[in-house]
């Protein structure tokens, strides 16, 4: 059992969360949601005893806890085999840790394989394997879904639901949600919320709780209105004893009836600033692939492939982890060379390339000197700029490096917005991001007026942002 009870979490003055309370028994599968930065990381990482309360009870009875971090790693130059080697001890024999394997799919590896060359699904199914051989009662996983390509996710959701014990997770698959949970834990006005029922359920909830908020901060400020009212016509009274007393006896209404459980006006989180411009008219040629090959030595990642866009096209390209999706957006965004084939943009076809994991950025400088290097801003239209994104001012001081993934993804969407593309290329773009960036998002692409190749493992973002065509890769 995991309880809870006015729980207030910070790290050194940045207080994330108050007033936290809650009770996980049994074999309760929770989501645990919020924005970007509201404290979700640092509340799993206070439940193991990472980060200390700063006040509160937080009691954790008779459970064996298994914890995946949204980010880890693996020693270098580690081998598939020597990992196994390492997890068989005089606890864990070879048969237990091999069930468990087996159990994740993990059965035609080559032992060889150093660790570091898999892909990031398979680096987290092994990482699993690595917690699940503790034997877990309970489980806290940060972001699992993140790197699982689709089929990865659909075995993911089995499970989750499969696991005997109780599961809090961070998590933003809303599929993946609506498939596993039987509550969600909300993170709002730096508090914790808990509705029943899976991510649908947990909307229509949200959307009642939203309605009845605001009703009762209408009849508030109504009723505020009516109490001043009184006090200001009580101070017209002649007489001075009757005066005070009428002032007093609405000045105590007041107090009573609205100042003691005073509500404020509900502020629903929003992503203002995603707007992306540019377009191009039907039937334009923006990229033609053909015969398109690419090998490293005698492995063939991919052959033979062959498609166009065409206008504003929406391709949706997935497939298996390692099949070979970014390495053929690499070869698109001429960052690789096919061994054989051609790739051919339209004429005056203006594009822009998201990658995945965000890698890539400059991680050593600031937030500014990266906005003055990519979009030419000034400091105060640096801060001006990205608080449509829901950055505050202090973002402008941190080195990239200190960003979450989920932020540096924020900040490369905001640099997308700077300029007109007719074509958007964009690998995994929702990965780490919260759900209501990824809204914003999905509207701002379904608005776009230009062609997107898109790949993702995310059903519900695909779905909401509408594709026309579908590729998949691999078999």
């Amino acid at each position: 059992m995991l309880k809870a009870k006015d729980l207030h979490i910070g790290i050194g003055e940045v207080l994330f969360l108050r007033d936290v309370s809650f009770t996980m028994s049994e074999s309760t599968k929770v989501a645990l949601i919020g924005p970007n930065g509201c404290g979700k990381t640092t509340l799993l990482k206070t439940i193991i005893g990472e980060i200390p309360s700063l006040s509160g009870q937080l009691i954790l009875e008779g459970e064996t806890v298994g914890y995946l971090p949204q980010r880890f790693s693996f020693p270098d130059h580690l081998t598939v085999g020597e990992l196994i080697n390492l997890l068989v001890n005089q606890e864990n024999q070879l048969w237990q840790v091999e069930k468990i394997l087996s159990q994740l799919g993990l059965i035609d590896f080559d032992p060889s394989q150093q660790i570091a060359s898999l892909s990031e699904g398979q680096k987290m199914k092994f990482k699993l394997v690595e917690i699940l051989v503790n034997e877990p009662t309970f489980l806290l996983l940060d972001e699992p879904t993140n790197h699982l390509d689709i089929e990865g996710i659909l075995w993911f959701e089995k499970f989750v639901q499969n696991f005997p014990g109780p599961i809090l997770m961070i998590a933003h698959d809303r599929s993946f949600l609506d498939n596993t949970v039987s509550q969600i834990f909300e993170i709002d006005e730096q508090t914790l919320h808990v509705f029943h029922g899976n991510y649908t359920d947990y909307q229509r909830q949200k959307k009642g709780w939203v309605e009845k908020r605001n009703k009762e901060y209408r009849a508030q400020e109504q009723k505020r209105k009516r109490l001043e009212e009184m006090i200001k016509n009580a101070s017209k009274i002649k007489d001075g004893k009757s005066r005070g007393r009428a002032m007093k006896a609405a000045r105590t209404r007041l107090k009573r009836e609205v100042l003691q459980s005073e509500k404020s006006a509900y502020q629903e989180y929003e992503i203002k600033g995603i707007n992306l411009h540019g377009s191009t008219h039907t039937g334009k040629l923006m990229l033609s692939v053909e015969s398109l090959c690419k090998k490293y030595g005698n492995n063939t990642v991919f052959r033979n492939i062959d498609f166009q866009i065409r206008g504003n096209e929406h391709l949706w390209l997935f497939g298996k982890n390692g099949a070979g999706k970014s390495t053929l957006l690499d070869i698109i965004t001429q960052r690789l060379k096919p061994t054989t084939g051609k790739v051919r943009f339209g004429e005056n076809v203006s594009w822009a390339y998201f990658r995945q994991n965000q890698w890539h950025l400059p991680m050593e400088i600031t937030v500014a000197e990266y906005l003055e290097q990519e979009a030419g801003l000034c400091l105060h239209a640096a801060y001006k700029f990205l608080s449509r994104f829901n950055f505050k001012k202090a973002y402008l001081k941190k080195a990239l490096k200190y960003l979450s993934p989920g932020e540096r993804a924020r900040l490369s969407f905001a640099i997308l917005t700077r300029a007109d593309h007719t074509f958007l290329i964009l690998d995994e773009p929702t990965n780490h991001l919260d759900i209501w960036t990824k809204e914003a998002i999905e509207q701002a692409l379904r608005s776009f007026g230009g062609a997107v190749l898109l790949v993702s493992h995310d059903r519900y973002f695909v779905e909401n942002v509408g594709v026309d065509k579908v590729m998949k890769l691999g078999v």
